[in-house]
């Protein structure tokens, strides 16, 4: 066989092993759905909520949520592993973190669970998400929730500004 004949070969060769290898590459974390975006808005019921989520729909990363004079924010988030029961939830905002305790139920809107639960208002991880519209859920590889306009920003603050009262 001529030298080139050989390498060649050898180059499909590892081509087809390397389709064949069951191991995948570690991934960081998912990239955010087109349009996802903050949203602060009031309910019915004088309660403020934040939302990162597709505008008009049920595609919903996380809600915050919180009454004038509060003294914590209530979360409401999807995990895609876990059991239903008392779980928790690792947020992080720069290079700050926190878990939180969480009650996890079947979601009857996504796959996974439903996570909710109480973060106190003056937490450092919200403290850092108001001053820097970052935010991230750790657990299952969770795609970065950050406020990417100054709109985000300004509806991050007032949702905060809103709940100290």
């Amino acid at each position: 066989m001529r030298p080139q004949g050989l390498w060649l070969m050898l180059a499909a060769s590892a081509a087809v092993l390397g389709a064949c290898s069951t191991t995948t590459p570690p991934t960081g974390p998912a990239t955010a759905p087109a349009g996802m975006k903050w949203n602060a808005f009031a309910t019915p019921d004088a309660e403020q909520r934040l939302a990162y989520g597709l505008p008009d729909s049920d595609a919903v990363g996380i809600i915050f949520s919180c009454r004038r004079k509060a003294t914590s924010v209530g979360f409401l988030t999807n995990l895609v592993e876990g059991k239903p029961g008392s779980g928790s939830v690792r947020l992080r905002s720069g290079k700050v973190q926190g878990r939180y305790a969480a009650r996890l139920t079947r979601s009857e809107i996504a796959d996974g669970l439903d996570a909710t639960g109480q973060i106190p208002l003056a937490d450092p991880v919200l403290a850092a998400f108001e001053q820097t519209g970052l935010i991230s859920q750790i657990e299952d590889r969770a795609y970065p929730q950050d406020a990417r306009t100054s709109a985000e920003r300004a509806d991050i603050r007032r949702f905060f500004g809103f709940c100290r009262g």
